[in-house]
């Protein structure tokens, strides 16, 4: 699985509305990536899965599905819930051209902010755990031609 930028799109309230839909980060098919693997408190576990998921799936039927995986830890081997997009799913993007992408991330915001905001948060986020996503850079990139460009390309 890997890190997609352009993976499924989410039309409100969190990033994005109905107007102007956000693009959300997913795992999705092919490949493999780095990232991390939080743990459960011990109080609560029923709770705790619940409030993920209404945070995680916000539609029915849902294009961010969880699914059981196994990842590879320094302590070895671990299952772990992890949320993947179903190619199936209403909301699916698939792989956007990088342009588009950064477009979309450069307008769209919802009541948790925008989805600059949301990508800058995921880079931070991932440097801070010493993990460098080339999809994510290239984004990263892109967005930072849209802003300086006037959101257009120069050749």
């Amino acid at each position: 699985m890997i890190l997609s930028s352009s993976c499924f799109w989410n039309t409100g309230p969190k990033r994005g509305t109905r107007d102007l839909p956000a693009l959300m980060l997913a795992l999705d098919r092919g490949g493999s990536c780095k990232g991390v693997v939080y743990r459960l408190p011990a109080e609560d576990h029923f709770g705790q899965l619940g409030r993920l998921m209404r945070r995680e799936i916000d539609a029915n039927p849902p294009t961010n599905v969880p699914r059981w995986i196994w990842v590879k830890t320094s302590d070895g081997p671990l299952r772990a819930l992890a949320f993947v997009a179903a190619p199936d799913g209403k909301a699916y993007a698939g792989r956007l051209p990088l342009d588009q992408v950064a477009k979309t991330l450069a307008r769209a915001a919802g009541h948790w902010g925008s989805s600059a905001q949301y990508l800058f948060r995921t880079v931070s986020m991932l440097e801070e755990s010493g993990i460098r996503d080339r999809n994510v850079q290239d984004l990263v990139a892109q967005h930072i031609i849209m802003a300086s460009t006037g959101g257009t390309q120069r050749s």
